[in-house]
């Protein structure tokens, strides 16, 4: 209910601190998000996503050796439908590839997937990289 002194409308003419304090958080909050977005417009001159592939963990399986991965896209651009290609080498010949799509990697994000192979990885050269990408 709104006080009344002298026939005036007291919250009208001394308004809360609370009220201060909320209307300054809240402006801080629009002004910092109206930076970043305007930052991010101004700064970002990425292209094209930036893929790079790591090897997280490799596991035995009933029917062979799962490597799981990570694909990371350092990039702001989203790549969509990311083709993985991992190969098991030794001494420079490869013994054995597999192959993985990953449906989308967000901008300065990662996502991950298995690999499916026949031998075991241990003691040779495990490399996982992107191979392709579409435009989403």
């Amino acid at each position: 209910m709104t006080k009344i002194s002298n026939g005036r409308n007291i919250e009208a003419s001394a308004p809360h601190w609370i009220e201060w304090v909320t209307g300054a958080i809240s402006a801080i909050i629009v002004l910092t998000v109206i930076v970043w977005i305007g930052k991010d417009g101004i700064l970002d001159r990425d292209r094209s996503p930036d893929l790079h592939g790591q090897v997280v963990q490799t596991e035995e399986r009933s029917d062979g050796f799962q490597v799981l991965f990570e694909i990371h896209n350092d990039s702001s651009v989203t790549a969509s439908q990311v083709k993985v290609r991992g190969e098991l080498r030794d001494q420079g010949s490869v013994l054995e590839s597999s192959e993985s799509v990953l449906d989308y990697v967000p901008g300065h994000s990662r996502a991950g997937g298995g690999l499916i192979f026949r031998q075991n990885p241990a003691g040779k050269e495990l490399t996982v990289r992107p191979t392709a990408f579409d435009e989403p």
